[in-house]
């Protein structure tokens, strides 16, 4: 059996840092369940890869001197989906403050 899901809310959090690093920013996505009426959470948080290209190599071989920052949301595993499930967006989202607060011991609000 094929699941299909809809996403229904996407929330951005507010980037936030611990002890003076970089920044954490995470998505929180929420789906529903075609099927059954479900809802679950898919957390991703946004890194920077350098990217540089590989081609085209100059004459002798040598790669390109340009790099690009590149920003990309990446799913997040510290924040299981099947804690993050419930049968609306609020039990979602719920869960995922609950979650995040014992995981980063801060409030969202």
């Amino acid at each position: 059996m094929e699941i299909l899901a809809e996403v229904v809310k996407v929330f951005d959090i507010k980037p936030f840092n611990l002890s003076g690093g970089d920044s954490f920013r995470f998505r929180l996505e929420i789906t529903r369940n075609i099927n059954t009426g479900n809802h679950n959470g898919i957390v991703y948080r946004l890194e920077t890869y350098r990217l540089q290209p590989t081609f085209p190599q100059t004459e002798n071989g040598r790669v390109p001197r340009h790099k690009h920052d590149a920003l990309v949301y990446v799913y997040d595993d510290s924040f299981g989906a099947v804690d993050l499930s419930g049968k609306s967006v609020n039990d979602v989202i719920e869960k995922f403050e609950a979650a995040f607060n014992r995981f980063f011991c801060i409030d969202l609000d």
